[in-house]
């Protein structure tokens, strides 16, 4: 994992380095007119956006040894199944993507998940590709006010996406083995506590994993 880090930080290092050479002959060419450098300067922010939009699921990405690759329909019900086990995490499936997250919707874990101090919920988004038999994930921190009761629960529109850490692959790391064990208080409700289980699980069914930003 340390490795695909190093990537990311090697791939941003580059484009600083591509602007770097930009800019300097865009000084040497105009002399150091501000005309020519601001719209230079600007275009180092206006492009990182897109730029680490294009290289992150070339980085992140995870290469399944298992074949062949279940079908799409049965890793469908691999994650939706995550809703008939006695733990905090719930699945939904919308349009062509299935969302995992905490039940903060559930009367039994509200009060749980509010005395537990977290002030965001965690959210991955699954797209299954099924022709590449390839899941994308993309990682949503959005922030939540517990209000009285579930009901009362509203997650407010700022948010965090991208790519967090805490990614751990090994076979042992599947849902059965994560989500069918351990009491109501073991869970600490990182993001890792969701992410992890679910990779894993895809990538024992023979799908690729690779994370994203949209």
């Amino acid at each position: 994992m340390a490795k695909k880090f190093l990537l990311a930080f090697l791939a941003i290092m580059l484009y600083m380095a591509i602007w770097a050479v930009i800019l300097y002959a865009g000084i040497e060419i105009s002399g150091g007119d501000e005309a020519v450098i601001l719209p230079l300067a600007g275009g180092v922010f206006v492009f990182y956006l897109p730029y680490f939009f294009w290289v992150t699921p070339f980085v992140f990405k995870f290469k399944s040894e298992v074949k062949p690759p279940i079908s799409v329909e049965e890793l469908r019900s691999k994650l939706l199944n995550i809703n008939n086990l006695d733990v905090p995490v719930m699945a939904e499936e919308k349009k062509s993507k299935i969302i995992i997250t905490w039940k903060y919707l559930d009367a039994k874990w509200w009060e749980i998940l509010r005395k537990s101090g977290i002030t965001s919920v965690y959210q991955l988004v699954i797209k299954l590709d099924e022709k590449k038999h390839r899941a994308k994930l993309i990682d949503i921190n959005k922030t939540v006010s517990w209000g009285v009761g579930p009901t009362g629960v509203k997650l407010r529109g700022g948010y965090f996406r991208g790519v967090m850490f805490q990614i751990e692959v090994g076979k042992s790391w599947g849902i059965t083995e994560n989500f069918g064990l351990g009491k109501i208080y073991d869970y600490k409700f990182s993001p890792s506590e969701i992410k992890n289980p679910v990779m894993n699980e895809i990538l024992k069914s023979g799908w690729d994993v690779v994370f994203a930003i949209y």
